[in-house]
């Protein structure tokens, strides 16, 4: 009689402290995160692009939104055409993004799908040839707005100390009144929950 109490204590106790550690994830799941883009960050140090950045704002174990500020400053001078350009693009995205098995799994993570837009202030000066047939790319001297529309599909892990996630996305997206295009995007994020 004595071990069978013993086996129930100590079943109780075991069961408590999984229901503790899953309130615990759910709790982590639930804060905020800030993500780097490592492999964005490398390329952007080479361009002068100090900030891009992916802050993750959960309202529910499904459902975050998501911001995504971004600048971009590059000046210099093209070597095979001999043209000089510098350029300047600030603003953000916005989005929002949907686990499609948050219900389920309750950790809000997995597969996600995620819609986004994007509004940017842009400025070039660039000698006429520099841009060649990147035609969407080359706004005008003046200053433009840049509006984009993405849908994106990707993957995310969190941990307790670090969240990850990995997507792609496909857009269109158009700059001042006359130019327009197809966009792609690829991103991986390493954060923080805070």
């Amino acid at each position: 009689m004595k071990n069978a109490f013993t086996c129930v204590a100590l079943l109780i106790i075991s069961i408590s402290y999984a229901n503790a550690q899953e309130t615990a994830v759910e709790k982590n799941n639930l804060g905020l995160s800030i993500y780097l883009h490592p492999f964005s960050t490398l390329t952007c140090l080479a361009f002068k692009c100090p900030i891009y950045l992916t802050v993750e704002v959960p309202f529910s174990l499904s459902n975050s939104l998501i911001i995504r500020p971004s600048l971009l400053k590059r000046s210099g001078s093209e070597t095979e055409t001999g043209s000089d350009y510098d350029i300047l693009r600030v603003g953000s995205d916005i989005g929002f993004r949907h686990h499609l098995l948050g219900e389920l799994n309750e950790k809000g993570e997995g597969l996600y799908i995620q819609g986004q837009i994007g509004i940017f202030y842009c400025k070039a000066n660039y000698s006429d040839d520099y841009w060649g047939e990147w035609d969407f790319f080359s706004f005008d001297r003046r200053k433009s707005l840049w509006l984009d529309a993405m849908g994106y599909i990707g993957y995310s892990f969190k941990f307790s100390r670090m969240s990850i996630f990995i997507d792609i996305g496909f857009g269109y997206g158009t700059i001042g009144r006359a130019r327009h295009g197809e966009l792609y995007d690829f991103n991986v994020g390493i954060g923080i929950p805070f």
